[in-house]
């Protein structure tokens, strides 16, 4: 059973425990060929919404290098 999900191909870390709200931050790399033909680095921050009944995480924030 899948509580949430975020379609990408990246190093992920969740926020410490003890935060509320919980986040999770999602990074890639330069010059790494992904599902979208994007050669760009970014790091990206989700919000994890446990009564939002879609699978998909809310983006707070990305940043691209």
């Amino acid at each position: 059973m899948k509580l949430k999900e975020v379609d990408r191909t990246a190093m992920q870390a969740w926020s410490p425990a003890q935060n509320h709200p919980i986040y999770l931050a999602t990074g890639t790399s330069a010059q790494q060929l992904d599902a979208t033909f994007s050669t760009n680095a970014s790091l990206e921050i989700f919000e994890l919404d446990l009564s939002d009944p879609s699978l998909d995480m809310k983006s707070c924030a990305t940043f691209s290098s």
